[in-house]
């Protein structure tokens, strides 16, 4: 009796972790990301549809990390990829999203209001 409780109850707690719901991604997020001690600006334009996400990313300087991106973001986890380059996964935090895409570069936007 006492397997078949802690196996019940262990299948109740993946299923409320996977029904938890997407963070909204939708919108223009600005911010930087960091490379050899400088910052540089990184521009995103968002659209969310369900877990899909497609949009336009900027980051100056930097051609191959600047395109048209998409992704899917799943509870607090968003992954982005370029045409050529997956970017990896950022985390999305109500208006923050932060993380290090695959470029080694860290970064931290904020959603313009």
């Amino acid at each position: 009796m006492a397997l078949c409780v802690a196996l019940t109850s262990g299948c109740g707690s993946a299923e409320r972790a996977q029904s938890v719901p997407a963070a909204n991604v939708t919108g223009v997020w600005t911010g930087s990301a960091a490379s050899r001690g400088s910052l540089i600006p990184v521009t995103m334009t968002l659209v969310q549809n369900g877990t899909s996400v497609s949009g336009d990313m900027s980051v100056g300087g930097w051609s191959e990390l600047t395109g048209g991106v998409t992704g899917s973001i799943q509870g607090e986890l968003l992954t982005l990829s370029l045409p050529r380059l997956t970017l990896g996964e950022l985390t999305v935090k109500q208006d923050t999203i932060t993380g290090q895409v695959s470029a080694g570069l860290p970064v931290n936007l904020r959603r313009s209001k």
